[in-house]
């Protein structure tokens, strides 16, 4: 048994490194991690860790799912993005209304970037957006003014084109297929899942828990019941996902989405 556990942690230490050699600073509080030629993880820390990411979909195209925190750090992304990528057109899609699913939604709108989001989403920003900014800033310590003060100025704005979400939408940009799916109530009333067909990649977002995760994180806005008949239905649609995404800590395989089963049901 030793010689297993050791073997593991040998293993977790080489993934750790694979994936730690293609990390990029941006500054100080954004980093990018690449995972292949067409998809990379993008992590803000503003305070919490939250990821988005950024597809290459053909030398043309890029799709950003979800969004930095604030305007300041979707900025840089995208000057990241038409500098490396080169891009004609860049396109996002917001899979719900929490500010790290959509903090940067006013850059990109400002700079005529089209945004995919739900009905429920944009409802959900007029029935709680408010309510959100006021729990971020009672979160945030003393010594976290400056971003406090980002938060305290914090405009939600809402997807540009948006589609009914139990329809959900699939997107053919460039070589890939984006299937925008809601499979029930989770971690919030609108959380939606993105499935890159040709990458067997899974954007799970806040519905699916990093296996260091040992609770649910916040739960104001979860529908703890439906939440874990929801993870289901994830994992038998898309049980074929080599690789799945989730808003918080590390990635890996669809063992992260039967660790989030596991906490549910133990919650």
């Amino acid at each position: 048994m030793g010689r297993i556990v050791i073997l593991f942690s040998c293993l977790i230490m080489t993934v750790s490194n694979l994936f730690a050699q293609f990390e990029t600073k941006l500054n100080e509080e954004l980093f990018l991690t690449k995972l292949n030629d067409t998809a990379y993880v993008l992590t803000h820390y503003f305070p919490w860790e939250s990821n988005s990411l950024i597809i290459k979909a053909s030398e043309k195209e890029v799709v950003l799912i979800d969004t930095p925190y604030d305007t300041a750090g979707t900025a840089l992304i995208i000057d990241w993005i038409n500098t490396n990528l080169k891009p004609d057109k860049i396109s996002a899609i917001n899979t719900g209304f929490h500010v790290d699913n959509l903090g940067g939604n006013p850059y990109l709108r400002e700079k005529g970037i089209d945004i995919f989001g739900s009905d429920r989403t944009c409802e959900l920003i007029d029935e709680k957006g408010k309510q959100t900014q006021q729990k971020l800033i009672s979160w945030l310590k003393p010594e976290q003014e400056r971003i406090k003060k980002v938060y305290e100025s914090m405009v939600f704005v809402k997807p540009n084109k948006t589609f009914k979400i139990q329809d959900g939408i699939t997107l053919k940009i460039g070589a890939l297929t984006f299937e925008v799916f809601f499979p029930g109530e989770s971690h919030s009333p609108d959380n939606l899942i993105v499935y890159i067909d040709e990458l067997d990649l899974l954007f799970g977002g806040c519905m699916v828990k990093s296996l260091s995760s040992r609770n649910l994180g916040f739960t104001g806005d979860a529908n703890i019941a439906e939440w874990p008949k929801s993870m289901k239905v994830v994992q038998e649609k898309y049980k074929m996902a080599q690789i799945v995404i989730p808003h918080h800590g590390m990635w890996g395989d669809m063992s992260l989405v039967q660790h989030t089963i596991n906490l549910l049901e133990n919650n």
